[in-house]
């Protein structure tokens, strides 16, 4: 998978914004460097100084997600079908890193038995996020589609 890198007009469009962009890990660091100066923010030295990974252990990245969300509870065939589905839909796009990250999540917050919401917006419509218990709306039963949330 490669890693996203922002080129000046993503740089542009976080400014019109009004978000921070002294985190995002731009191409080109001469460029970066430039606009921080006229910006008045801090200079980056070096593209190793910023990080485009999840810091979540090592066995998180490691995870096989399709196997993992397989092994899940999640009824009979229709939704074993619905499963794949959208599982296909997820890897295609290259979401399967935040997959790994939000099954971290849950688990950490499950561990400190930390509440967290039922669920928003067009996530609800995605039945492998009910699953790994991300929100608490089951779009199966509710016949929600997933293209609303991975448009």
């Amino acid at each position: 998978m490669e890693k996203y890198l922002a080129d000046e007009h993503t740089g542009i469009e976080l400014l019109y914004r009004g978000k921070d962009i002294t985190t995002v890990p731009f191409k080109d660091i001469e460029q970066f460097n430039k606009f921080a100066t006229e910006l008045e923010l801090s200079n980056i030295s070096d593209i190793s100084s910023i990080s485009k990974d999840f810091n979540i252990p090592l066995h998180y990245k490691e995870l096989d997600v399709r196997k993992y969300v397989n092994k899940l509870e999640h009824g009979g065939p229709d939704q074993t079908g619905r499963v794949e589905m959208e599982l296909d839909m997820f890897e295609e796009r290259g979401l399967f890193p935040i997959l790994q990250l939000l099954i971290y999540i849950i688990d950490t917050m499950r561990k400190h038995n930390l509440v967290w919401g039922v669920g928003r917006g067009s996530s609800v419509s995605s039945y492998v996020l009910y699953i790994l218990g991300v929100h608490k709306v089951d779009s199966y039963k509710y016949n929600l589609d997933i293209k609303e949330f991975l448009k």
